[in-house]
């Protein structure tokens, strides 16, 4: 019986993510993930075939990290909103791997509709339907049009390029939330 894999994939995704959360996934190589796991490269290896496959399990692992991150900071009646405000939180303080899940090829979507093919955005939708008293089309258009909005701040932050308090981004997503929400009633 071949003796018993030490290194498990979750080590070197968490080896990824921190590599990441410090330098950016361009400094993710096998080399790196090695030091960081303290082993040579070779566990890395049989594991995956190329840095492609991990990228790929990266991303996935990422996501469940950003929705653990959101869902933790989302308590309100107003789910879409405080998910929001966790999207804005995870681009101010963990700007690398928002660069990685939200402004990469990753993201992938194929139209908007492609959104709601992912169970979270579409539980989101659902509640947001049944605590607005809105229909769940209405509901989708509201989270559409907010995380495009919200995206866009997010992206400035992430990438540094404009500087918003905590208060002056939350002032501005609760503004076009507020106008999107009056907009989906009156349709």
């Amino acid at each position: 019986m071949p003796p018993k894999q030490k290194i498990s994939k979750e080590m070197i995704l968490e080896a990824a993510l921190q590599i990441t959360r410090k330098k950016g996934y361009a400094a993710v190589n096998a080399r790196s993930l090695a030091k960081v796991i303290e082993c040579s490269t070779q566990p890395i290896f049989s594991h995956y075939t190329s840095m492609a496959d991990l990228k790929k399990d990266f991303y996935g692992y990422l996501g469940k990290y950003f929705d653990e991150y959101a869902m933790s900071r989302a308590h309100g009646e107003n789910f879409s909103h405080e998910i929001g405000r966790a999207y804005i939180a995870f681009a101010r303080n963990e700007s690398n791997l928002f660069q990685v899940l939200f402004m990469s090829e990753c993201f992938g979507l194929n139209g908007f509709s492609d959104m709601f093919a992912d169970e979270g955005n579409l539980e989101a939708a659902r509640l947001t339907s049944r605590n607005l008293g809105i229909s769940l089309d209405a509901a989708k258009n509201l989270y559409m049009k907010t995380w495009i909005f919200l995206h866009g701040i997010a992206s400035l932050i992430a990438t540094k390029s404009i500087t918003l308090s905590d208060g002056e981004a939350e002032k501005i997503h609760s503004e076009a939330y507020e106008a999107f929400l009056v907009q989906v009633k009156t349709n």
